[in-house]
């Protein structure tokens, strides 16, 4: 038929997407700062930590961290943009990491770990996602 010859495999609508390997990356990184952040909570349940503090801790380290993604966003190649996703990823990577200063000391070098080991499995699951993409 005529008109057949552009027909893709894409359903009509919005063809802007991310691969599937883009959420399974994500959902690694969400559960290393869910571990990351599982001491705190433990230690405000228990009432070592008060909520305020918690709080306190989260809005600091929105505002730091979100300063810093502003600034690193500058650098992007339209720095309009770059600007404005770096003060919103920065305020909720600071947001969410602030309140782990406030785990407890006896955490520490099991966040150590935690950190590096998520660190080493996002790299390994974006390489194994990435060398699947180029067969």
């Amino acid at each position: 038929m005529k008109g057949d010859e552009h027909n893709t495999s894409q359903p009509a609508g919005d063809v802007r997407s991310f691969p599937l390997s883009a959420l399974f990356i994500l959902m690694a990184a969400c559960s290393v700062v869910a571990a990351l952040v599982a001491p705190l909570s433990r230690a405000v349940g228990s009432g070592k930590v008060s909520l305020a503090a918690a709080a306190e801790a989260s809005a600091c380290g929105a505002v730091l961290v979100m300063l810093m993604g502003a600034v690193i966003g500058l650098y992007h190649h339209r720095p309009g943009r770059g600007l404005g996703w770096g003060i919103v990823t920065g305020g909720g990577i600071g947001m969410v990491m602030g309140p782990v200063v406030l785990s407890p000391q006896s955490a520490f070098p099991s966040l150590l770990t935690m950190s590096l080991g998520g660190a080493v499995a996002l790299l390994a699951v974006a390489a194994l996602f990435r060398g699947s993409a180029r067969q």
